[in-house]
């Protein structure tokens, strides 16, 4: 016997090859609708004005893990840091890709960095983004003490850090 066009087997009435096959497909196509939208990251606008007062002091550790410090996306932040260097490679390759689906123009024109906690270089972070347009205002080198002015955005589960501006730390 053959299946109907509802894919169901009129002896059984259980589903046939046909409705299972929709069914799987029904299925992978929402986990990929799914995983694009909690995958993506937010890419929001600069702000017109730096107002460092405007900007939450946190510790490095919380920068490190924003949630157990209760810190959310949206949140303007600034913390002292240690430059490392620009970045070669993507280091969230996966949500950093499902994110140009999104902002197909802003996302690629940011440049990933790593900073670390202190001179001992512990604390490895490499979450932090710049607009790429920004980047002749700073002559940064490695191990400047900085502060980084930013704001927490989504990425997928977790949150990079959109670094607004970078302050360098005089040394007494």
């Amino acid at each position: 016997m053959k299946c109907t066009a509802a894919g169901n087997c009129p002896s059984t009435g259980r589903p046939g090859k046909f409705g299972r096959g929709r069914r799987h497909l029904l299925g992978a196509c929402l986990a990929v609708c799914l995983a694009l939208l909690c995958s993506c990251g937010e890419l929001r606008p600069l702000p017109a004005a730096i107002e460092p007062q405007g900007y939450t002091a946190i510790d490095y550790q919380g920068m490190l893990h924003p949630r157990r410090a209760g810190l959310q996306a949206g949140q303007m932040v600034r913390v002292q840091a240690y430059f490392w260097q620009f970045l070669d490679y993507d280091p969230a390759m996966v949500r950093n890709y499902l994110s140009l689906v999104r902002h197909p123009l802003g996302w690629p024109r940011l440049r990933w960095f790593a900073v670390y906690g202190s001179e001992e270089m512990k604390g490895y972070y490499d979450l932090a983004a710049l607009d790429a347009s920004r980047l002749h205002l700073y002559n940064l080198k490695r191990l400047d003490r900085i502060v980084l002015y930013g704001q927490l955005s989504s990425l997928g589960p977790g949150f990079y850090l959109h670094v607004h501006h970078v302050d360098k730390m005089v040394e007494d």
